[in-house]
């Protein structure tokens, strides 16, 4: 039975560390560009973020990114992700499949299909360089499309009108607006009060600087990743089935471990025998 643990953890733990490996999608040649599909972008200028959909698969990029061996991301523009063949020196610029693309302009632009509401902010996060955290009961599906100024703009336009969403220290929070009779600004609050830090004077290892990618993984299984990576117990004596969706990256573990427990609506309680994860106080 033990054995059979470890080896449950060390597959968590290897599919948790290649969301955290640099950005290359796949180790395969893509043979035709084109075959790739634009199904959303955040638009800067020439730079921001987008959805890409190609053999089944789902990823985000930015500019930078690799694409197979053999094909870099060189800007997202308003209506087109451009792609780059160093080899070939081809370039290839792949747009959505719409008539109801945003015109150029100097403000930003947000396109996308429909889509979950957690993925559109995970993809404005990445084109503003932020972090991001959604609460677990955001399931909302969003397609919007238009200008905005800036990214409080683009927030607050595609979370309406059943959602808000918050900017504090290089992190985007989302969240419906009521969640079991709360209001959103609620779990806004507790994360602001809570003091991580003090959880390295029990345990000093949550000081070092991790790395989470969460696209709807279980909590559960993402603090047992934790767990394992700093060396600390972390119990949750009754642990319900919890989506988990955020991108916290390089950042001090106690922090991560704050923001995804009491951002969704649990507590932490540090004591000689590990980290306790509770309901909270709701």
């Amino acid at each position: 039975m033990r054995n059979r643990s470890f080896l449950l953890l060390v597959v968590l733990c290897g599919t948790l560390l290649l969301s955290a490996r640099a950005p290359i999608a796949w180790a395969l040649a893509v043979a035709n560009p084109d075959e790739i599909e634009v199904f959303g972008l955040v638009s800067l200028g020439e730079d921001g973020a987008a959805w890409l959909r190609w053999g089944g698969r789902e990823f985000l990029v930015s500019p930078g990114y690799m694409i197979g061996r053999d094909l870099r991301v060189v800007a997202v523009r308003h209506d087109s992700v451009v792609l780059y063949r160093p080899r070939a020196r081809v370039y290839h610029a792949l747009s959505p499949k719409t008539f109801d693309l945003p015109e150029k302009d100097r403000t930003h632009v947000i396109w996308c299909a429909p889509m979950p509401l957690w993925k559109a902010i995970r993809m404005i996060a990445l084109a503003y360089r932020k972090d991001y955290i959604c609460h677990s009961e955001t399931r909302a599906e969003v397609s919007p499309r238009r200008h905005h100024r800036d990214m409080i703009s683009m927030l607050e336009q595609t979370v309406a009108p059943h959602h808000r969403a918050h900017g504090r220290e290089g992190i985007i929070y989302a969240s419906p607006v009521h969640v079991d009779g709360l209001g959103w600004n609620w779990f806004n609050e507790q994360v602001r009060r809570f003091n991580s830090r003090n959880l390295t004077r029990w345990f000093p290892s949550l000081a070092d600087k991790g790395t989470i990618i969460s696209d709807g993984r279980d909590l559960a299984s993402v603090l047992e990743f934790i767990a394992w990576r700093v060396r600390v117990p972390i119990r949750w004596d009754k642990p319900s089935r919890m989506p988990l969706y955020c991108s916290f990256k390089d950042r001090p573990w106690h922090e991560i471990i704050a923001h995804i427990a009491i951002f969704n609506g649990l507590g932490l309680q540090p004591g000689p025998e590990g980290l306790v994860v509770t309901k909270g106080a709701r």
